[in-house]
């Protein structure tokens, strides 16, 4: 999630990427969300600077993403299409996703055609309000759907069903929705589904996840001994070789190489260290797949944000601290596959923090976990509400990036 610095007076600017599964629930590429407010992109960056602001934006990781092979799908109206602003992305990456009523002007549909034979994909969207013409049906790489209009009727399926595009529902909420999706034969996902928990009967934690948890627990207790916990960094094999390997790097240009845990813990210091270590373990817990991967970034990207805002708002007189750990640990029990009763007896945290996790009735820090949920989801409206109802909208969210 991020947002644009605005002039004030002018709307705030929010933008933030979402994954896309595939049936087998594997990131088939991103959608890029955002806007003044609203669902396009074309007043995210100024007309002039569209496409070096785009496909620069790096803090979004489209880079990344690309490089892995990734599309990156993108909506615009009818006035980004014809200014050209889709062009920001490489043609082997970029998908443009055309805004529901945007696509009957004849010069739209030349545009794309245009774009089509350059190299990039179209998606198209369909619904009882917004009728494609047969076609147009047949000009698509892709047909989506959005589950916010309802569920699709039957005549709808059939006719999507019979060209050979790609069928992408938009809006997944839950697993039920996910698998109801796929029995109605759409093959791309798009929504906040993939962050809902799927719980594994009888999981048991592996011996690496015991032993990062326990890291963990050493690395935010109160009255933290750092040679016991430097005693433990070298008992790991994993997180010492890293260490040393990151602080023997060029990125430090030490004369000497450091051969030691307690050399890392001095050279380094203890706060770098706190922040390197609490990255790496959780990326370790989330293992390699893909979705966990992904929801441990959007983790340590909650975390940070809840942090700033701990520390640049007086909200309710919160930590600083304990907000990071509130955001960081608020996906694990999607990345471990237990419920969130069962991974908060793990953590090293206060019974409060622990209550916020569960959801208990009444705590204190829903209001947070709803606005990193719009911010994270693109739901605009929701953001709105929730920064005015907390005065936050010329504040906080006026001067920073999070």
């Amino acid at each position: 999630m991020n947002q644009e610095r605005t002039p004030a007076g002018t709307p705030a600017i929010f933008f933030t990427k979402q994954p896309i599964l595939d049936h087998q629930r594997a990131i088939w590429g991103y959608e890029l969300l955002g806007g003044a407010f609203k669902e396009g992109l074309f007043e995210v960056f100024p007309q002039q600077e569209s496409a070096a602001g785009l496909y620069s934006s790096t803090y979004l990781g489209l880079q990344e993403a690309m490089e892995r092979g990734k599309k990156i799908v993108v909506g615009f109206d009818a006035q980004g299409i014809l200014s050209g602003t889709p062009h920001a992305l490489p043609p082997a990456s970029g998908v443009v996703r055309v805004l529901p009523g945007e696509i009957e002007a004849a010069e739209i549909v030349e545009t794309l055609q245009t774009m089509r034979s350059a190299g990039y994909q179209t998606a198209l969207e369909v619904s009882r309000d917004f009728p494609l013409s047969e076609a147009l049906h047949h000009q698509a790489d892709i047909l989506s759907f959005d589950l916010a209009r309802g569920k699709p009727d039957p005549a709808l399926l059939s006719r999507m069903g019979q060209t050979p595009a790609q069928k992408l529902v938009r809006g997944v909420k839950t697993q039920e929705q996910f698998l109801e999706a796929k029995d109605w034969g759409f093959a791309l996902f798009q929504g906040p589904f993939f962050k809902a928990p799927e719980y594994r009967r009888d999981r048991r934690l592996g011996s690496n996840e015991v032993a990062r948890l326990n890291l963990f627990r050493l690395l935010e207790a109160e009255d933290l001994d750092v040679k016991v916990l430097s005693a433990a960094i070298g008992s790991d094999v994993s997180v010492s070789f890293r260490l040393l390997s990151y602080l023997n790097s060029a990125w430090f240009g030490f004369r000497h190489n450091i051969q030691s845990i307690d050399q890392a813990i001095v050279l380094l210091g203890w706060v770098k260290l706190k922040s390197w270590l609490r990255a790496v373990l959780f990326v370790d817990l989330a293992g390699k797949e893909e979705v966990p991967q992904e929801l441990a970034a959007l983790s340590l990207q909650r975390g940070r944000f809840l942090e700033l805002l701990g520390t640049e708002v007086d909200y309710w007189g919160f930590n600083p601290s304990s907000l990071f750990l509130l955001g960081l640990f608020s996906l694990m029990d999607s990345i471990l596959g237990m419920s969130m009763e069962k991974v908060v007896e793990l953590l090293p945290l206060e019974a409060k923090l622990k209550g916020a996790l569960r959801h208990d009735p009444n705590n204190e820090y829903r209001s947070l976990f709803e606005l990193l949920e719009s911010l994270e989801d693109g739901d605009w409206p929701t953001l709105d509400t929730l920064t005015q109802q907390l005065d936050w909208a010329g504040g906080f969210f006026a001067t920073r990036n999070p």
